[in-house]
């Protein structure tokens, strides 16, 4: 599980390879795919948000020139890419029905699942948060269902057990300091994590994350608005909007990308919840 954050102890090696399977919130650490930037936040990406003011290029990306060339032959290519997929890309499908929710997550108990709903929908009014066409909105959710394991985990395991609670205190992205006594592993929709991504996280919803992050996975409103924020501080709407599943994947996770089960899962996923919008099975760009 994941879940657009990761500075961890050299003598927590073994943790560290768990926590990069499963967070794509450390490019300034380990990189981004040649072409892409490594944004402010952490992520992997190719659009203004990432490769604007605070990035850093990916390892492979070696001067700022390499990266405007890149970036226009992406741009290229992308016009040749499906854009939508049948029955999809309409802008008046862009809202998620009661039914259609109840079917993405129809694991859980049917209080556990009007508790969740209850919460998405106080996201809303908190967040201005609007997916522009249904590809967005599916592959939103599809995301969030690999994130949460179908919505029945706020916490990295890891953290709750106090495993590795303590790996995520240090603000490589930002200059937020972790409170005492708090801890900053992955909460919510999109795991958020580290000192940083929770004070800006904060700072956009109105509330003080900084030093109340258990916030994050005891509040359904609130794990769905970090989850909100995440997927527009790190753009991951333009691709998906374009039909791309992949690409939005590279963005959340570019260590995931490559023949691996966590891609894997990540697709299955998205090809059940299209499912329950009544659409087929997608076979163009699903990985990066």
């Amino acid at each position: 599980m994941t879940s657009m954050f990761q500075a961890i102890p050299m003598c927590l090696s073994v943790i560290l390879i768990l926590v990069k399977i499963s967070h794509g919130q450390d490019c300034a650490r380990v990189g981004c795919s040649p072409g892409f930037c490594c944004s402010k936040w952490g992520f992997c990406g190719d659009s203004p948000l990432h490769c604007g003011t605070g990035s850093t290029t990916t390892r492979a990306t070696t001067t700022t020139t390499r990266i405007t060339t890149s970036t226009t032959n992406r741009t290229t290519a992308t016009t040749t890419q499906k854009t939508t997929t049948s029955g999809s890309g309409s802008e008046t499908n862009n809202k998620i029905t009661r039914e259609q929710f109840d079917c993405i997550f129809g694991k859980l108990s049917e209080d556990v699942r009007d508790k969740r709903w209850q919460g998405y929908q106080e996201a809303l009014s908190m967040m201005s948060f609007e997916p522009q066409n249904q590809n967005e909105l599916i592959m939103f959710f599809a995301h969030i269902s690999h994130e949460t394991d179908g919505l029945q985990m706020y916490e990295e395991y890891c953290g709750k057990s106090k495993e590795c609670a303590s790996s995520y205190q240090i603000s490589w992205c930002g200059s937020a300091t972790a409170e005492p006594g708090k801890h900053y592993y992955g909460r919510g929709w999109f795991k958020l994590s580290f000192p940083c991504n929770y004070n800006a996280a904060g700072q956009a919803l109105g509330i003080d994350l900084l030093k109340t992050p258990e916030k994050v996975a005891e509040s359904d409103a609130v794990a769905a608005a970090t989850g909100m924020w995440f997927w527009d501080a790190n753009n991951i709407g333009q691709p998906s909007r374009q039909g791309n599943f992949g690409a939005t994947t590279q963005i959340i996770n570019s260590l995931e990308c490559g023949p691996t089960p966590q891609q894997t899962n990540r697709i299955s996923r998205y090809q059940e919840v299209r499912l329950c919008f009544g659409l087929k099975r997608d076979t163009e760009n699903l990985r990066c």
